[in-house]
């Protein structure tokens, strides 16, 4: 029994040696770990935030363990890059995210952004852009913090309007009519005139109009209107009374006027003249001396109440030869000639005869 005794103290010695032994092993195994691990720390790091470069060691390979170990906080936006290099250092950039807004159509948007130009902006704000529509930034301009961009809403509205142009009034004067005497030759009308104009709006709100162009679509029509300019109706009427011009019941152009008696005559039919004319209304008596045959005339009496008209000396007779008449009228009939009596007048030269 005693030798079991002594092996079974035995086992139990070399037991516990082997026991001793393994903790010493693990022991050793241990210290090469936190050996191995620090020398790791010899690994450097760089880390730029914000500008700033700072230089760390850590034994982490994580990138965002090694951020969190050296206290960086990141928002949801920002972003990280993370690189390592042939000796096995590692380099961090964290591009911090900041606030931009855009505003358009009376609402503005705001996001963030670790960087860009206005174009990007727009495009992540949904802004979309008419063909006239206009940004207070270039498109290539970088965003950087709390920067404000603006879009204006510009839009055109094209119109046009209709204009009456007023027909214009031509007078033909007549001279077998007297003053006040008037007759609508041609009626006028009036023409239309189409102007068209650009309405610019901005932002929804009236701004400015331009106009365009303008174009006539129908022309006027003048109104010819014939008028009398004799101060009473002549008796000799003229065959083109366009030929005269009467401003205020004398000619307009004459050489000179003579005034003096006028008496009136009649003749019979086919009856022919001193200077070979044929008698007729328009042909009156003269002296020669003082007004040549063939000279045109144009009679009126001094107050003008009466008018004898368009003549041409073509005749003459005692009393202009004698000085008691300046001029003898002819007259269709003989009662014309008692109406007319004597009456004062003013000749009006129009043209010097010949003979």
């Amino acid at each position: 029994m005693k030798p079991q005794i002594v092996n079974a103290k035995m086992n139990k010695v070399l037991f516990q040696s082997r026991l001793v032994r393994l903790g010493m092993f693990l022991l050793a195994a241990a210290s090469v770990v936190l050996l191995m691990g620090s020398s790791s720390l010899d690994d450097s790091v760089y880390i730029t935030d914000e500008g700033v470069t700072k230089e760390y060691k850590t034994n982490e390979t994580d990138v965002y363990s090694i951020l969190r170990e050296e206290d960086y906080e990141l928002s949801t936006n920002d972003r990280v890059s993370y690189t390592r290099d042939d000796n096995n250092t590692g380099h961090i950039t964290i591009y911090r995210a900041f606030e931009v807004s855009v505003t358009a159509d009376g609402e503005t948007r705001s996001f963030a952004t670790i960087g860009g130009d206005v174009s990007s902006a727009l495009k992540a704000t949904d802004i979309d852009l008419g063909a006239d529509d206009t940004v207070d930034r270039e498109f290539t301009d970088e965003l950087y913090p709390d920067m404000e961009i603006n879009v204006t809403r510009v839009d055109y509205e094209d119109r046009q309007e209709e204009t009456e142009i007023p027909y214009e009034i031509e007078y033909v004067d007549n001279t077998n009519h007297t003053i006040g005497y008037e007759n609508v030759l041609v009626e006028g009308e009036s023409g239309t005139l189409v102007t068209y104009y650009r309405d610019t709006y901005i932002d929804g709100e009236y701004s400015e109009t331009e106009e365009l162009d303008e174009e006539i679509v129908k022309e006027p029509v003048t109104m010819v209107i014939e008028r009398g300019t004799a101060t009473a109706h002549p008796y000799a009427e003229t065959y083109s009374p366009s030929d005269i011009t009467l401003v205020d019941g004398i000619p307009a152009n004459y050489t000179r006027v003579l005034s003096g008696r006028s008496t009136a005559y009649t003749a019979y039919e086919g009856a022919s003249t001193a200077s070979g004319r044929l008698a007729q209304v328009g042909v009156v008596a003269v002296n020669p001396n003082v007004i040549p045959y063939g000279s045109e005339l144009y009679i009126v009496s001094q107050d003008g109440s009466r008018v004898y008209g368009y003549a041409v000396a073509g005749d003459t007779g005692s009393a202009m030869m004698n000085g008691h008449a300046l001029v003898d009228l002819y007259m269709n009939t003989y009662e014309d000639c008692c109406n007319w009596g004597a009456v004062y007048v003013d000749v009006y030269v129009l043209s010097e005869g010949n003979g």
